[in-house]
């Protein structure tokens, strides 16, 4: 894998997925890919199929739609890392987030307290569905509560994300990590990606494959 596509973390996100298609992809790229989100029903399958190597299994809480409660959201959390998630996506909509709304100060100490008995929490919001002005509005949130990772959108085209990755660089303060989720890339558009200030760029499998097939060489993974 080369230096660009370190950054892909693969999503293995439709309801359809068949347990073939999952042992499938984690025996041929465990050794290989950094890391890849399931739904929480595939947790335990997924870590028990990527024992012995060094690949995260993430897991999302609330996809796609983030209209959970605060308890269905925290049980949701504590259930995943008891399952083995490495690491969760908490999918939440835009007015958890308003200056308006406590229920945000409440929820970030919820899941920074979840934290401390499992794993790494990301804090996820679809993009796609917003405005401009509540975008800045989020991302000032996240640097006033010093949040250090989010994903941003569910399957975005391409310039929209990159659009996305740059204000959330630019107005969600130095110590925000970003993920962003386009629904198709190539060499240059991860590079693109990278550049506007996004750490991880989130693919489906699907599209993960379509990028290795336009690759040089058989070798890249």
């Amino acid at each position: 894998m080369n230096k660009n596509q370190e950054a892909i973390s693969v999503r293995l996100l439709t309801a359809d997925l068949t347990d073939w298609v999952l042992k499938d992809f984690i025996n041929q790229y465990k050794t290989t890919l950094k890391e890849v989100v399931v739904l929480p029903s595939a947790i335990r399958r997924a870590k028990i199929l990527a024992q012995g190597s060094s690949l995260q299994i993430g897991a999302v809480i609330d996809y796609p739609l983030a209209q959970g409660t605060l308890a269905k959201v925290a049980f949701e959390i504590g259930r995943a890392f008891m399952e083995g998630a490495d690491f969760l996506e908490v999918w939440l909509p835009a007015s958890s987030f308003m200056e308006n709304d406590r229920g945000f100060a409440e929820l970030t100490e919820t899941i920074r307290s979840l934290t401390l008995t499992g794993g790494e929490i990301r804090l996820a919001v679809q993009t796609e569905i917003m405005n401009e002005l509540t975008k800045i509005q989020v991302a000032q949130r996240l640097k006033e509560e010093a949040w250090s990772k989010i994903v941003l959108g569910q399957k975005q085209p391409l310039a929209e994300a990159l659009h996305d990755v740059s204000l959330f660089s630019l107005d969600g303060g130095s110590q925000l990590s970003i993920q962003i989720n386009p629904d198709t890339v190539d060499e240059q558009a991860l590079q693109s990606l990278q550049a506007a200030g996004a750490e991880k760029i989130g693919l489906s499998y699907h599209v993960f494959e379509e990028l290795l097939k336009d690759q040089p060489s058989p070798d890249v993974l």
